[in-house]
């Protein structure tokens, strides 16, 4: 693993731990009604954003943490987001099927969560939708593909080890799945830093063929 990854992996157990011993903060009540303001608003642009969404789009978002901020470093082209998951629309509900770690997910299994859950104000502070053209067949086959990592409860990988297929992080969960939907093992680039080869999350939208849809930036 490169020194830059080393150094990541380093920090992300820094800050979950020192995130974990803040203190509560106890909010003023005009703070709460500003609070109540920007939710309302946030909420209004997610439902919005909703008239964009299509079966096999990529959805991206920043999170408002530091660890956001770091991952968001490891793109080298565009550092808007830094994570990202495959939409599909299930009973009647727009789904995110997404990699993730850290102490909001502690089993580190594959997520499956609501789109409003995805993009929550609470801790992001933009978020978009990456589409692209696929053929009927091609979207059935990726969202099959997506479902049986999630019956799997594949892990995160925090080793950030492209080679391997036991465990994903976010970006290399919809690389694969894109990958062994569209049967090109290059329809995405990889980055290679310091001899260490992986998948960003700009590697996924940063693309001749990528309609980014829409980009919100929270208030």
């Amino acid at each position: 693993m490169s020194r830059r990854l080393r150094v990541l992996s380093f920090c992300l157990l820094v800050l979950c731990a020192c995130q974990r011993s803040q203190p509560h903060y106890i909010a003023s009540p005009a703070e709460r009604l500003q609070d109540s303001l920007r939710h309302r608003k946030a909420a209004a642009l997610g439902d919005s954003a909703q008239q964009f969404l299509q079966n096999g789009c990529i959805i991206l978002r920043r999170g408002n943490d530091a660890i956001s901020g770091m991952f968001a470093q490891l793109n080298t082209h565009n550092q808007t987001f830094s994570h990202c998951g495959i939409v599909f629309k299930e009973n009647n509900h727009w789904m995110v099927f997404h990699s993730i770690g850290g102490e909001d997910n502690p089993d580190a299994k594959l997520r499956r969560e609501t789109f409003e859950q995805f993009i929550n104000l609470d801790h992001n502070q933009a978020f978009g939708i990456c589409c692209y053209p696929m053929a009927d067949t091609t979207v059935q086959t990726l969202q099959q593909i997506v479902h049986t990592f999630y019956q799997q409860q594949k892990p995160f990988d925090m080793s950030f080890d492209l080679k391997t297929n036991e465990r994903f992080y976010c970006a290399e969960m919809v690389y694969k799945a894109f990958q062994q939907a569209l049967h090109e093992d290059h329809f995405f680039e990889t980055t290679k830093l310091g001899g260490f080869e992986y998948v960003s999350t700009d590697n996924l939208f940063v693309h001749p063929k990528a309609q980014l849809q829409c980009h919100v930036e929270y208030p």
